[in-house]
């Protein structure tokens, strides 16, 4: 192992000088044309691009891969058996959530214009609520 790491730091140290020293000391000691050594930039430059690209990608693949599970938490949100279970309807379980204190601190609902919320966007904010883990179906206390 220790091989391996003391392989890993001479690596860095040449890296390190090869790119730290000046164009015509590299063309002198490694017999390089001008045109070499640019070939071999632009090698290099195509590569970091590549290698850009891939995290990008893979970075993308990672983030909607993390929608999708948050997708199906919110489709496997049972509110009506929920609803059933407690015996009331959703907006006097976020009423009575709300009295407890027991919602999020940092919750917040669009302004309604005066409107009262319905018994659907009751349901979609707990089934939201449940999903984001904010509220346990499987509590008995809640």
């Amino acid at each position: 192992m220790a091989n391996k790491e003391m392989d890993n730091l001479l690596d860095d140290i040449m890296i390190e000088h090869i790119t730290s020293a000046p164009l015509s000391e590299l063309m002198t000691e490694y017999d390089l044309t001008s045109d070499e050594i640019k070939i071999t930039q632009a090698r290099f430059h195509d590569q970091i691009l590549e290698c850009k690209q891939q995290f990008k990608k893979a970075k993308l693949k990672n983030a909607r891969a993390q929608l999708e599970f948050e997708k199906r938490k919110h489709e496997e949100v049972d509110v009506l058996g929920y609803l059933t279970k407690k015996g009331k309807d959703a907006r006097d379980i976020l009423i009575e959530l709300f009295i407890q204190q027991k919602l999020p601190e940092n919750l917040t609902v669009a302004h309604r214009e005066g409107k009262e919320i319905t018994d659907e966007d009751a349901k979609q904010i707990l089934a939201n609520l449940i999903a984001m883990g904010a509220i346990n179906i499987d509590d008995k206390d809640d």
